[in-house]
């Protein structure tokens, strides 16, 4: 671990480069690089870049500009990228796409063979690969129950790619722009082993930018990358990360010009910020959720309680999301009555706030003292106990700091307690809460946990909880909910499709292994000086790519 000390060493020497930027002589005048300082959040450090282990949205937010996907979100947008064109079957169940003349930082040339070795190493070796177990046989890959060979990714020739799904994934293009989805090099692969991605010199990178320094995993330096094909287009010379874990001393160093982002952290702050016009308002996807473990940790007391849909209710009823919000928050967050937020796009013109019928209905925005009663007397009878101290006790898996008065943690932590019920904070880092958290570990009775979207579709909030996926901590196992999600994704109509993906959000709502906190807010304040950053609601919120410096 890195100490503070050293840590003020590295950002005081990226002040200087961030602020007066690298100055070169140029027949008789100076020219300035563009160079843009961002903070990567968190309570870890970013130890491996291979998007094969992609952890969170911070690996993700480097590897946009390491990588490039086969298409590439840019705003609203889904532009091309890796491939310069595709196309789509009648039945929507065979994409093919046509790769640009593209080389590698090593100099090798991209190749379709690239593509293929990604997703099958993908499904081979990582649990979150379910997000894409529309393609044909990735979840018999995952699960070892088909050859690699038969996975639904082929590369006929040099520079071609072929997906073959099992349904119409009308969602399967913003799948792609992930940086999970980038193109795998096998050489380096089997030269590094398992220090494949840990340092800059294990990787290659066929995106915009490349890795130039890794200091103690503290602070990173990506370069322009002259042979990126649209490098024309890219104006940064140079993006600085630093690892800057507390919300108050990133702002510090915004405000004193040593950064040139921010994410308010309070609703107050980001007027503080639109009234100086330095503030970015944007719908982003995302959510904070109570997951249950149906499995108890092979306890079968805390299996039955943990499975119980009145002890989840009986939680849910007693939480005040509006007043959390309201009163915790500062406003910086959306009260979560459902997975999936409402600004998420259903179909083309229709979000999926206009079409589901389940806002409010099986988890409220105020707690309900009756309804809580009522479910608490029913879990009580479920147990065959008459009092709450005769439940088990339960430990409770977070990431987060539970000192932050601000993070859901230390709610959620008192109304538990409140309730009379016996938990414990297991706090975790990073990496070793996601060991724990997700399968086949299992480690935890209750977690905090909070993810962003893939794509902008329902389907990346309702995927995560059928019974094929091993992400998120989900033992839901539900053969109603895992037919609906089949159903939907066969429905080509997608008014249809909508309502069948309604009852699903509904079935879970009522009896699933999670309950929903808050969505997340977007908005982002950037130095006046800084253009053209845009946004998403999926993915890396902040696309830098296309940033200029103009001091």
């Amino acid at each position: 671990m890195t100490s503070m000390r050293s840590r003020r060493h590295i950002l005081a020497a990226t002040a200087l480069v961030a602020v007066f930027g690298t100055t070169t002589f140029a027949g008789d005048a100076w020219s300035q690089d563009k160079v843009l300082t961002m903070a990567v959040p968190g309570d870890a450090a970013l130890d491996n870049l291979d998007p094969r282990v992609l952890l969170t949205t911070n690996h993700q937010q480097v590897q946009i500009a390491l990588f490039d996907s086969l298409v590439r979100s840019k705003g609203p947008d889904i532009v091309p990228a890796a491939a310069e064109s595709w196309e789509v079957s009648p039945d929507g169940k065979t994409y093919t796409f046509h790769l640009r003349a593209a080389k590698w930082s090593d100099g090798k040339p991209v190749t379709g063979q690239d593509f293929v070795d990604a997703f099958v190493r993908m499904f081979t070796t990582s649990g979150a690969s379910s997000i894409y177990d529309a393609i044909q046989n990735g979840a018999e890959v995952r699960g070892k129950k088909a050859d690699p060979s038969t996975l639904g990714v082929k590369a006929p020739d040099d520079k071609t790619v072929v997906f073959t799904l099992t349904s119409p994934t009308p969602y399967f293009l913003g799948l792609l722009t992930s940086s999970y989805s980038a193109p795998s090099r096998a050489d380096l692969v089997t030269k590094f082993g398992d220090g494949y991605g840990a340092s800059a010199e294990s990787l290659a990178y066929n995106g915009p930018f490349v890795l130039a320094e890794w200091s103690n995993q503290d602070k990173l330096v990506l370069k322009k990358n002259p042979d990126y094909w649209d490098a024309a287009n890219v104006k940064l010379d140079e993006i600085v990360f630093l690892l800057v874990p507390e919300p108050s001393t990133q702002r510090n160093l915004f405000d004193s010009g040593e950064l040139d982002v921010y994410t308010p952290q309070t609703e107050a702050e980001a007027k503080d910020y639109e009234a100086k016009g330095e503030l970015i308002r944007y719908n982003k996807g995302g959510m904070r959720s109570i997951t249950f473990n149906h499995q108890g940790q092979g306890d079968a007391t805390k299996a039955k309680l943990l499975s119980d849909p009145n002890f989840m209710k009986w939680i849910s009823n007693t939480i005040d999301r509006q007043g959390f919000v309201d009163k915790v928050l500062e406003g910086n967050g959306i009260p979560a009555t459902v997975q999936t937020p409402s600004a998420t796009t259903v179909y083309p013109g229709t979000t999926w706030g206009e079409v589901t019928p389940n806002i409010g209905k099986y988890h409220p925005l105020a707690p309900d003292a009756a309804k809580a009663e009522e479910y608490k007397a029913k879990t009580l009878a479920d147990m065959g106990v008459s009092s709450v101290d005769d439940l088990p006790a339960l430990s409770v898996l977070t990431s987060e700091d539970p000192q932050n008065p601000k993070l859901v943690t230390p709610y959620i932590f008192s109304v538990l307690t409140q309730m009379g019920l016996k938990v414990t904070l297991n706090q975790q880092t990073g990496n070793q809460f996601w060991s724990t958290l997700l399968a086949p570990a299992l480690g935890f009775d209750l977690a905090i946990a909070g993810w962003g979207p893939d794509y902008d579709d329902p389907y990346t909030y309702m995927q995560y909880w059928q019974s094929s996926s091993t992400d998120m901590g989900t033992t839901f196992n539900n053969a109603d909910y895992d037919k609906l999600l089949q159903q939907a994704n066969n429905e080509t109509d997608l008014k249809k499709r909508a309502e069948i993906l309604g009852q699903a959000e509904a079935l879970f709502g009522d009896i699933g292994t999670a309950v929903p906190i808050i969505h997340y807010k977007g908005s982002v304040a950037v130095q006046p000086y800084v253009k053209n950053m845009l946004t998403s609601s999926f993915g890396a919120a902040l696309n830098y790519i296309w940033v200029d410096i103009q001091k």
